[in-house]
């Protein structure tokens, strides 16, 4: 998170309660995760991505309500008082962006369901600090040293974590195959008796 803060501190539009905002959205993208690793393969309660799917968007929706009716202009309790017209082209790219949310969030958990919530976080990672690159090149934002250091410190951040968590595996392999012998003598042993 770090390397992600570097990479934004030097926008022209940063302002604080925009970065708290975007970093508070961080944390809780990972409390979800771990959350919703544990809803896909908990022994209580276990969900299917597409079930987990339609569950916290209806979850969503409750939250959302409220808002909506307070920010939104409606003819009937709108602050303007003049009517609130949807195009097509309105209805058409709103369906097209609920399509490809609920595609993009039952591919996720279905892909939270196979990896870790960590490995999972740290992919985020990338895709956000690789969305930073993105909008620099689109809106030819300035690359300062600064963004450039925070890049590498993403790109090296998820190389520790991969290079821990080979080791980590490699480790446990050694484990298990070592104590594969002693089982096996045990076992002849019991059989002997």
């Amino acid at each position: 998170m770090a390397g992600l803060a570097l990479c934004t501190a030097t926008e022209i539009s940063f302002n604080m309660l925009g970065f708290s905002a975007a970093l508070s959205t961080n944390i809780m993208d990972c409390l979800q995760n771990v959350f919703s690793k544990k809803l896909l393969s908990g022994d209580k309660y276990k969900f299917s991505p597409p079930e987990l799917q339609f569950y916290t968007s209806a979850a969503a929706v409750i939250m959302l309500i409220p808002a909506w009716i307070f920010l939104m202009d409606i003819p009937v309790i709108g602050k303007s008082g003049r009517s609130f017209n949807f195009s097509q082209d309105i209805l058409l790219l709103l369906l097209f962006d609920g399509v490809l949310f609920h595609l993009q969030s039952v591919t996720a958990y279905a892909l939270m369901g196979r990896i870790s919530p960590v490995t999972f976080s740290v992919a985020s990672t990338v895709k956000h600090a690789l969305s930073i690159w993105l909008s620099i090149i689109v809106f030819s934002n300035s690359i300062t040293a600064l963004s450039a250091v925070g890049t590498v410190l993403v790109i090296i951040g998820v190389m520790l974590y991969n290079k821990a968590n080979q080791y980590q595996r490699e480790s446990m392999q050694a484990i298990a195959q070592a104590a594969d012998p002693l089982d096996l003598q045990e076992d002849s042993k019991a059989a002997e008796k």
